[in-house]
């Protein structure tokens, strides 16, 4: 009968193991899911100021070109 008992004690234990593994695994895929949202996130951060960057710069090149262009332009004309 002792034996018995302690076999139900030990099987209990193991079962009570694999479920805290369980919650545990859940919990850390849950995270993982979090990190990787939040990697998005900055990664969508990051592009949308590349592109805005390049906007700007590509606006500034047209800029100083159209200023050249009119100097030049006044040079000759004068």
């Amino acid at each position: 009968m002792v034996g018995m008992a302690n076999a139900a004690s030990l099987q209990q234990l193991a079962l009570s193991d694999a479920l805290q593994a369980q919650t545990k695994q859940v919990e850390m895929f849950a995270d993982a899911q979090k990190h990787q949202a939040e990697r998005w996130k900055i990664l969508r951060e990051v592009q949308t100021k590349i592109f805005e960057i390049q906007q700007e710069v590509t606006i500034n090149q047209a800029k100083v070109q159209d200023k050249m262009f009119n100097k030049w332009s006044d040079y000759i004309r004068s």
